[in-house]
């Protein structure tokens, strides 16, 4: 065995052991990212392939402009999706921003647009 395995040895024993971090990370949205629709939903929902601190994960919908369009009763109905209800919007883009802390404490954030092509 060579001083450079030696060496190595340890930290690859010490990186196999140690345990990995679970972030959250969207991996269902409705409506669909990049998706278009003539009518606008009611809510958005963000399903995590992890579970998340509720207290500590966010969900908001802007328009165009950077106006919050989502309803302040953003809430989960598990510990794994977001569920925004969504105030009366029209045709547009819309940004739907996403922050999420895991049970681990690792923080992770982003973002999607979905588009409505027409009126409610």
């Amino acid at each position: 065995m060579t001083r450079a395995s030696v060496i190595a040895l340890p930290i690859v024993i010490a990186m196999l052991a140690s345990p990995a971090l679970a972030h959250c990370f969207p991996d269902k949205t409705t409506p669909a990212e990049a998706s278009a629709s003539p009518t606008p939903p009611p809510q958005v929902e963000v399903h995590f392939d992890s579970p998340f601190k509720p207290a500590h994960t966010s969900v908001r919908v802007l328009d165009k402009n950077g106006d919050v369009v989502s309803g302040a009763d953003v809430n989960s109905a598990d510990d794994r999706t977001m569920t925004a209800p969504l105030k009366q919007i029209g045709p547009g883009q819309y940004f739907v921003k996403w922050r999420a802390t895991s049970q681990d404490g690792a923080h992770t954030m982003g973002a999607y647009s979905f588009t409505v092509t027409g009126a409610r």
